[in-house]
């Protein structure tokens, strides 16, 4: 009978088929014989998992990313986040969301992310630089790109060092006057987190230091219009504190805002009103200091310049200088996202009018300069059109800033106004302690999460947990007296990368996780290493 199903009616030449008929029975014959061998040898060699169908996913489809999908990280000209760690190439996001890096001190988020981006990227850049080792390294090669500005009251960098007044910015018949103002007050108060005892106080105090700031903008000469004079108002003596708040009920500046904000405070009690001023002292110390006033003291920039033109702005403040002046570098950060969100406001309301748009003053040029080592050149005029590529905000040691809401705001409503956050913290437990559960609202709108050198179980659980699980085979034996083994074959689902996994990757191994991809591993860059940094830097002692 096998023969003849071998043969289908035909001759036989030796041993094999010669007609088509007789090699599909050949086939038919042999293929599930081929099949069942193949599943006995594969089950005696622990084998059988490869030949399970994964693809049906029935316990997760976590997985690495695939070659092409590295491959298509690696082409544009967008923000570095890594190396593809199989072809070398730099890999790269060109998207509009935000990012975020969780990394322990000294795991090389500067040699890594802050400095090969601020050598390369031509785009306006806002930098936190605790050390001014970035300011330094790479001052030259952002100058390439565009004006730069040091910000840095401490003169750590050793660079020409440039000032910013809040208080400029501000106009006594602006409808908007109360707003800038309470923002203002929002960045110098640092509520501490799950301290709900405190909320009445520092409410207190953002509301009478609020209508103290107003004052000052509607009431103070040109060269007392600063938070020198605010801190100057705090600490007179009480009678002439008093004498101050019955001027400022006077006043009839700001929409009678000024007025409100007094009568405010002169209807507390005596001991609560003692309470919210000492508050308000309390936030405000960190301007008894000269060089954080001179550093206020006028403006040789404006921030909404960010948007139209290349400018790069370091913030530098020494790491042991972050817990008392920490309010510096919340209040510049509040008014950057402030300023470039006004500014988009305007544009838009220009562009919707019916009447024909003028060309407006540069929102970037400076006021009267104090320092004409840092006095800004700019044209003339500038178009009214912002930049292509959004202001991108590297906030290094995050954590410093404290809770701000601008920031958290800005990272849910503000892609829309050309601002692009790269927050980076040691780990997820800063994120935590710092927004609750708004934590999520930082994970949620990253495009990109940056993890690298994680070294404590909260991190590296949420992390693998967020990557999630893969579908995979697992072989099991049963043994009888007398009876051949029973293999038996299963799949389960199991994490891709476990949390001890995470916790052992190699120095230079990264983990991105990119929106509506699979997890890549990565290699991390090092500038001073890497040859497409070569030149583009300064070498530090």
């Amino acid at each position: 009978m096998l023969r003849g199903l071998i043969e289908g009616g035909s001759e036989m030449r030796g041993e094999w088929p010669v007609t088509v008929l007789g090699w599909i029975g050949l086939a038919s014959v042999l293929l599930p014989v081929w099949a069942l061998a193949v599943t006995f040898w594969a089950q005696y060699c622990g084998l059988s998992p490869l030949f399970i169908r994964l693809g049906r996913a029935s316990h997760g489809s976590a997985r690495f990313s695939s070659k092409a999908e590295r491959a298509a990280l690696a082409r544009g000209d967008g923000l570095l986040i890594g190396r593809d760690a199989d072809t070398g190439r730099l890999l790269r996001y060109d998207g509009p969301a935000h990012l975020i890096t969780l990394a322990p001190t000294r795991a090389g988020k500067g040699v890594g992310t802050i400095i090969p981006n601020l050598l390369t990227a031509n785009r306006s850049m806002l930098v936190i630089d605790p050390k001014g080792e970035n300011a330094r390294i790479t001052a030259r090669a952002r100058q390439k790109f565009g004006s730069v500005h040091v910000l840095d009251p401490f003169g750590v960098t050793g660079l020409p060092a440039a000032a910013y007044n809040p208080l400029d910015r501000l106009t006594p018949d602006s409808p908007d006057l109360g707003e800038d103002a309470a923002a203002l007050a929002e960045a110098l108060v640092m509520d501490p987190p799950g301290q709900v005892s405190e909320a009445h106080w520092n409410e207190e105090a953002k509301a009478l230091l609020s209508g103290l700031i107003m004052f000052v903008a509607c009431h103070e000469t040109p060269e007392r219009r600063s938070l020198a004079a605010l801190r100057e108002y705090l600490t007179l003596p009480p009678e002439r504190f008093r004498e101050l708040l019955e001027l400022m009920q006077q006043s009839d500046a700001a929409y009678g805002l000024i007025a409100r904000a007094a009568n405010r405070f002169l209807g507390k009690a005596d001991r609560e009103a003692a309470s919210v001023l000492s508050n308000a002292q309390r936030h405000t110390h960190f301007l008894d200091s000269p060089r954080i006033t001179a550093a206020m003291g006028h403006s040789d920039l404006r921030f909404a310049g960010l948007r139209h033109e290349v400018t790069t702005i370091f913030l530098v403040l020494p790491p042991n200088r972050l817990d008392a002046y920490s309010r510096w570098l919340r209040l510049l950060v509040s008014e950057a996202l402030q300023d470039i969100a006004r500014d988009a406001e305007t544009l838009t309301n220009a562009q919707s009018a019916s009447e024909p748009r003028r060309e407006a003053a540069p929102a970037s040029a400076p006021l009267a300069s104090h320092n004409p080592e840092t006095a800004v050149q700019r044209p003339t005029q500038r178009l009214c059109a912002p930049l292509p590529t959004p202001t991108l905000f590297l906030l290094d040691e995050f954590a410093a800033l404290g809770r701000l809401e601008a920031v958290e705001r800005a990272m849910g409503l503000m892609a829309g106004y050309g601002i692009q956050l790269w927050p980076i913290l040691q780990d997820m437990s800063q994120l935590k302690d710092l927004y609750g559960t708004r934590a999520s609202t930082f994970i949620a709108n990253a495009g990109v999460q940056q993890v690298f050198g994680v070294n404590d179980l909260e991190t590296a659980r949420w992390l693998s947990q967020s990557i999630g699980q893969e579908t995979t085979a697992y072989r099991s034996v049963s043994q009888k007296p007398g009876e051949l083994d029973s293999l038996t074959t299963s799949v389960t689902g199991r994490d891709l990368l476990t949390p001890d996994e995470i916790m052992q990757l190699p120095p230079e191994a990264q983990l991105l996780r990119i929106q509506s991809q699979p997890i890549t591993a990565a290699r991390k860059l090092r500038y001073y290493a890497d040859p497409e940094f070569s030149g583009l830097f300064e070498p530090q002692p």
